[in-house]
């Protein structure tokens, strides 16, 4: 009989024991979890950066050598019209660094245009320069006024004339660093030198010397060469640009007409 007891108690001993392991959770084998955090604030995506647009470093005063692109006929144009011209040369600082481009596209625009009629005996074309077209940089403003105009027949004649070397030219025009070339166009054009002293403002003339020769262009040159019975002048308002006058003819400027375009003061320091 006791040893029957002792087996049930052993048996019952061992269902408790089997129980209580069954209860018991099993311990956790994984890591145990980092305190999470709070996410980190978006960052900008990389952006390259933005070209350059500040205005190229010319003084007012400074003179640029350009050539239209495209005619300005007074029959044919209309206010607002596109004006093109592009630079015919590096303009360069003192130290040899470029600051426009040879080739760098001038962009105006027409501000007024008559044709001469038996009412009206003078015929106008006004014209406002206003940026240029960087390759670097995109447009940049650039507020100009023409200081002369040379017509393609006054830059031809005075290359076959046999006149002074460049080199002799460009002693002339030292005032502004602007000479004309064997090509008939100016060179040597520096933008931090200084500007010429000469009027922007002249009537008609053909410049030529007592010889039969025409004059070099210089940075000094002023008004319209080769074109007769033409005048220029700047107008009272910064707005309506620099104004073509013909007495006898309706105004009209060639593609590859040559312009001395002077920088004028920013308005915002005028």
């Amino acid at each position: 009989m006791k040893p029957l007891l002792a087996a049930m108690f052993a048996a019952l001993a061992l269902c408790r024991l089997s129980v209580a392991q069954e209860a018991t959770p099993a311990p956790n084998t994984s890591a145990a979890p980092q305190t999470q955090q709070a996410p980190l604030p978006a960052q900008p995506a990389a952006t390259s950066p933005a070209p350059s647009t500040a205005t190229p470093r010319l003084a007012p005063g400074s003179v640029i050598p350009v050539q239209l692109t495209k005619s300005i006929d007074a029959k044919k144009v209309k206010t607002g019209d596109q004006v093109e011209a592009k630079v015919t040369q590096d303009m360069k600082a003192g130290n040899g660094e470029i600051i426009v481009p040879k080739d760098t596209k001038v962009i105006g625009r027409v501000t007024e245009a008559q044709t001469r009629s038996k009412e009206q005996k003078e015929s106008q074309v006004g014209i406002a320069f206003d940026r240029a077209v960087m390759k670097v940089g995109g447009d940049v403003n650039l507020p100009m006024s023409i200081q002369a105009i040379i017509a393609p027949s006054y830059l031809s004649a005075n290359n076959s004339s046999g006149g002074e070397s460049p080199g002799q030219q460009q002693s002339a025009g030292s005032a502004s660093g602007i000479s004309q070339n064997s090509n008939g166009r100016v060179g040597n054009m520096g933008g931090s030198q200084a500007p010429p002293t000469a009027s922007p403002s002249a009537g008609p003339t053909e410049g030529k010397t007592g010889n039969g020769a025409h004059e070099p262009i210089t940075g000094n040159t002023q008004g319209v060469l080769g074109i007769p019975d033409t005048t220029l002048s700047n107008a009272t308002s910064a707005t309506q640009g620099s104004v073509v006058t013909s007495e006898k003819n309706n105004v009209k400027l060639e593609s590859g007409t040559m312009m001395l375009l002077r920088v004028n003061q920013p308005a915002a320091q005028q």
